[in-house]
Order: C-alpha cells, then structure tokens, then sequence
C-alpha cells in the first residue's frame, strides 16, 4: 500500500478495552490521515463499533492510547510517564473534534430540524444565532434537507432524520467524522441517500471512519478497508485487494458470508 504523506489525524496505538471478564479489543492500533476514509469491516462482535466509541470517549480504553492531532484524547501524562483521567471539561472540548453519527437518530423530538442543527453550535461553541442558522441552512443543503428546515423529527423518515444528524456533526465544524453502522436501521429505500451524502463528505475531502454492513459503499468510497476480527485487527488495506485478494482466511470467510 502506498504511504500516505498526509499528517495523522487519528492515531490508535494498542489500544486495548474490555467488559468485564470479556476482552473486545485486544491490542487495536491504526493510524488514519487526514482526508482518509477508512472503513471497518468485521462480523457483530468483532469491536469494530466499541472501536470508535473509544475514539470519541464514550468507552474508556483500559491500555493504549488514541491521539487526535497529536493531542493524547481523555488523558493526562504525569512527569513519570503515569496516566490520569482527564477532566470532564477538557474531555468535552477533546469530544467536539469528532463528530459521530449513530445508528439511531438521537434528534429532539421536541425541536424542528433547524433548531436541532443549531443548539450545540449556539451553546458550546458562543455562535452567534444568525450566524448559526446561516450555517445550519448551508449544512441543510449540503446533505439536501433545505426544504425540512421547520419540520419536526416524527414528520421525517429514517433516512431524512439521518441526513439531519449528519447536518448536526458537522455544525461542530469537526476534525474528523465517525459512522457506526449508520444505515443499520433504515428502510432499503432510504440508504442510498445516506450513502450519497456520506460520498459526498468523501468528496469534500472529510476524515472519515466508518463502521458498515454496507460492501459497496465500502468498495467505492474507502481508501482503505479495516478488518476486526474478534477484537483484533487482521488485515487492512484497499478495497480491490481486501476484496478481491484477501490474505487473511478470517477475511476470506467473512467475505464469503456477506458477499
């Protein structure tokens, strides 16, 4: 594969996280460069989704480390090499780096789309409302939403609430963007407009890990395909030869079972 000489935006180094007694990732370490879209491939279970939420700090990792820009994410280092939990504050501000869209929606039901495009941007980062709802309507036409700007979530389809969540992460104006499974729970006929918005991103040049059942999207739009296997990374690499020369026999079955 060749090098990719654009600076390092996420960087995992084994990173390691369990439940309990069960062990989900056992030693995870990738690096994704900036504009990057990489995509994690895996059968359920495999950590690919626990894998992001510790990107973002919604699980905590119980070794390694994961830096965003060089910025050690949910940590402190002492002088003796130790390390301590950040505070709350900080990891806050670490978390608005990275947006993250879920497999369900997670709008305010009670808030039109346009307010919920607004909220965070208005009050985390002091946008001004004008200013925050001129960039709300650019981010509405960006993943073709415009005309929806007063309708309430109940009043839109799965694929319509998740084009607004995709809206409402990019308010944050982030350094990189993270989908788990974000088409999981959409009718058929309304994942190909998410999956034209998410190319697009691609296209503008975003940061991007990706968490899917999606092999075509991933085919067309990875720069690289990340396969987990039972918590640990066994094969990465582009989409013409994970797929269609895999090395690793784990890859070769799993592709047999959803290809």
């Amino acid at each position: 594969m060749t090098a990719n000489l654009n600076p390092v935006v996420i960087q995992a180094s084994d990173v390691h996280k369990a439940f309990g007694e069960l062990e989900i990732l056992k030693g995870v370490s990738l690096d994704v460069h900036k504009g990057e879209v990489v995509v994690l491939i895996g059968a359920s279970g495999s950590g690919k989704t626990t894998f992001i939420r510790c990107i973002n700090l919604l699980e905590d990792i119980q070794r390694g480390t994961i830096r965003v820009n060089g910025e050690l994410m949910g940590y402190r280092e002492r002088a003796d090499g130790t390390r301590v939990r950040d505070s709350e504050k900080n990891i806050a501000r670490q978390r608005r780096d990275i947006g993250m869209v879920f497999q369900r929606f997670n709008l305010f039901a009670h808030m039109t789309v346009l307010e919920n495009i607004i909220e965070a941007p208005i009050g985390v980062l002091g946008v001004p409302r004008s200013q925050a709802i001129e960039q709300a309507r650019a981010l509405l036409a960006r993943v073709r939403m415009s005309e929806k700007a007063d309708h309430y979530p109940a009043q839109l389809s799965g694929g319509q609430q998740q084009r607004v969540a995709i809206a409402r992460a990019l308010a944050m104006k982030p350094q990189a963007m993270l989908f788990d499974e974000p088409t999981s729970a959409l009718d058929p006929e309304t994942v190909g407009e998410v999956l034209q918005v998410m190319k697009a991103l691609a296209e503008d040049g975003m940061t991007m890990v990706v968490v899917t059942h999606e092999m075509g999207f991933a085919r067309e739009v990875a720069d690289r395909v990340v396969v987990l296997h039972q918590g640990e990374l066994i094969e990465q690499g582009p989409p013409n030869q994970v797929f269609g020369n895999p090395h690793h026999p784990r890859t070769r079955e799993f592709l047999s079972r959803v290809l």
